[in-house]
């Protein structure tokens, strides 16, 4: 069991919680609220202020996750959705934009072909500021502590040591407005710092937990939201779509409202790579409805790797983007955020109750994780590392033979792995004859997949370090084979 230990925090200052959680993220503001619900003492510790929380844009999210959070799913009517949630205008405080996806319409990278009957899209399109004002508003209504301005900076504790050893105590935090550090003590510490993993990374002896994401695990996306000429707006392509595949990565338009349209793309962040703004103003040039008026918009590096081995260590727990729970096929993280906060909530109170916040009491976030959602985002993670090397001739001679379908896009892009029959191998067999070599790459890559896939779902249901390592090792010699 990891105990707490004393100690003076600088300027006197020092706190205790029974958990605390940097980053005020939707996987950090969601923990915070399920936990407070049952009466844990819980803090948060963010570096923005409350108003400047979530972006500024809209980002599509997995409707069952938010159903699981507790968010009501408005209903479509006449193609788009309406209720009390669903946004107006681009300016106001709701939190789902009206246009209802069904189906997304996939064309190829080099805009040849468009797959017939379109990808079922199980998101609904987000407003990330609001969301993330409603959580943080949820988690102080339930009781949870939250602190802006303040900056987690390094763990407490015994923290130089393999993951049999480590053993957190809390963490030291910056506040911002005043300049000064202190301690704050916990028997459960949790890192929702997002894609940069503060706390994670900190653990540098263990590399089953502490791995940095870098290389391919990246992505560099950004989007604008513009004011449309709704005069014009009927003689212009303005289809919800992804553009699949193009540059290493997909562009898209979404039509939010009659007078506004969402267009972004991300691609693999690397030396040499295209500049997606470039193709986003090209896409912009060729719809003269689009205006040169800017509501929202942004971007940045985006996530879009495997997660560390290990998620969790003695009186520590990893969540959200800082934990890799994000879809690697497309890069939305927030259905993952929130799935991997509230599988953690209930691990977190119940090591808590018997007062043993170890490795091994908290070693269910890993189970309950990894042979679950992260099983297929281990495998489609490995899917995307193979198939992103696929050049626009390659993928689009894929959509045109229809051995790139809607059938084998529909999981991938809602973030399950799914290996195809042995009817959908004969089929891409003879349609794909006369590009062995393509064939191979692609047999390859589900092979790669449906071994991972298989691997996590064998993740060890208990802490034991000998088992452990030896899973760890076959994981390793999987990923090699990338």
């Amino acid at each position: 069991m990891c105990l707490e230990k004393g100690g003076a925090a600088s300027m006197d200052r020092q706190l205790k919680y029974q958990v605390v959680i940097a980053g005020a993220g939707p996987a950090g503001l969601l923990l915070a609220q399920k936990l407070a619900e049952q009466s844990v003492s819980v803090a948060v510790f963010e570096p923005k202020e409350e108003n400047t929380l979530g972006h500024d844009w809209s980002d599509a999210v997995e409707k069952n996750a938010l159903e699981a959070a507790g968010f009501a799913i408005p209903e479509a009517v006449d193609g788009r959705f309406a209720g009390s949630l669903v946004k107006r205008s681009e300016e106001d405080g709701n939190l789902f934009e009206p246009h209802c996806i069904a189906p997304l319409e996939i064309r190829s990278p080099d805009l040849s072909c468009t797959i017939n009957g379109g990808v079922e899209f199980r998101y609904i399109t987000t407003d990330r500021k609001v969301l993330g004002l409603m959580l943080a508003k949820r988690a102080g209504d339930a009781g949870a502590t939250i602190f802006y301005r303040h900056r987690a900076e390094n763990l407490l504790g015994n923290t130089d040591a393999d993951l049999e050893n480590i053993c957190v105590e809390g963490m030291r935090v910056m506040d911002l407005e005043g300049r000064q550090s202190f301690d704050v003590y916990a028997p459960v510490t949790v890192d929702a710092t997002g894609i940069g993993s503060v706390l994670r990374t900190g653990l540098s002896s263990a590399s089953v937990i502490s791995r940095k994401y870098e290389g391919a695990e990246l992505a560099y996306a950004c989007r604008t939201v513009r004011r449309l000429d709704t005069r014009r707006a009927e003689e212009d392509d303005l289809i919800d779509h992804y553009r699949y595949g193009a540059y290493k990565g997909y562009f898209w338009t979404h039509l939010h409202h009659p007078d506004s349209v969402d267009i972004g793309g991300g691609v693999r962040e690397e030396p040499g790579r295209v500049d997606p703004m470039t193709i986003i103003e090209e896409m912009i040039s060729n719809r003269p409805s689009i205006t040169g008026e800017k509501l929202r918009g942004g971007g940045g590096l985006v996530l879009v790797g495997k997660s560390p081995f290990s998620l969790v260590a003695a009186g520590f727990v990893v969540v959200g983007d800082a934990a890799a729970q994000v879809i690697p096929t497309t890069g939305c993280g927030v259905g993952g955020a929130m799935t991997g906060a509230l599988l953690s909530a209930g691990v977190i109170q119940a090591a808590l109750k018997k007062n043993d916040c170890s490795v091994k009491s908290l070693w269910p976030c890993n189970y309950v994780w990894f042979s679950g959602r992260g099983s297929h985002f281990a495998a489609l993670s490995a899917l995307k590392d193979i198939l992103q090397d696929l050049s626009h001739e390659e993928i689009s001679f894929l959509m045109k033979k229809g051995i790139m379908n809607s059938k084998t896009l529909t999981p991938a892009i809602n973030g399950v792995f799914a290996a195809p029959d042995i009817s959908d191998i004969s089929r891409t067999l003879t349609s794909g004859f006369s590009r062995p070599g393509l064939l191979m790459k692609l047999n390859r890559a589900n092979s790669i997949g449906k071994k991972i896939f298989q691997h996590y779902r064998k993740y060890p249901d208990k802490w034991d370090p000998q088992v452990f390592s030896r899973w760890v090792e076959k994981a390793r010699s999987l990923y090699d084979k990338i």
